[in-house]
């Protein structure tokens, strides 16, 4: 009856929702990755990132994390060292393995690379009527749970 209606219409409601949502957040992306790479590959950059989350990294770790083989990985880390924003160390727990390091050069082309994203998305924002900036500070808790993946799970 009216229940299963309703739910049906909420169901397709959230299906809209979540086609409009992977849209503008793949277009949005897109735009301030357009803004600001500081001249690195999208691979490049994405390693340089997980190095910096987790680090020191193993080699096998990073190609883990970035869904790719380690000889890929393995040339990607040998860019980024080659640029100065990484360095391979020796791990004292395996002699065998290195770790991979992020250095003061990868430190700081990542901090003004998101500092740069952070303004181009700050001047988008200041661009939009302050009620529409708000509504968009209210969804922020909603969107941090969809990328911790509690919501509803």
């Amino acid at each position: 009856g009216m229940t299963v209606r309703r739910m049906t219409t909420v169901a397709r409601a959230d299906s809209e929702t979540a086609a409009r949502l992977r849209l503008v957040v793949a277009r949005l992306g897109r735009a301030v990755r357009q803004q600001a790479a500081a001249g690195l590959t999208p691979s490049q950059l994405s390693a340089l990132s997980t190095v910096e989350e987790h680090n020191p990294i193993r080699l096998s770790e990073l190609a883990g994390y970035e869904s790719v083989g380690a000889p890929f990985a393995t040339r990607v880390v040998d860019s980024l060292e080659k640029l100065g924003y990484v360095a391979r160390v020796s791990d004292t727990s395996d002699r065998r393995a290195c770790l991979i390091e992020l250095t003061d050069g990868g430190r700081e082309v990542l901090a003004e690379l998101w500092s740069t994203r952070t303004a181009v998305l700050s001047k988008r924002i200041g661009n939009l009527p302050a009620a529409q900036a708000a509504a968009l500070a209210a969804a922020l808790p909603a969107l941090e749970a969809l990328v911790r993946g509690s919501a509803g799970e």
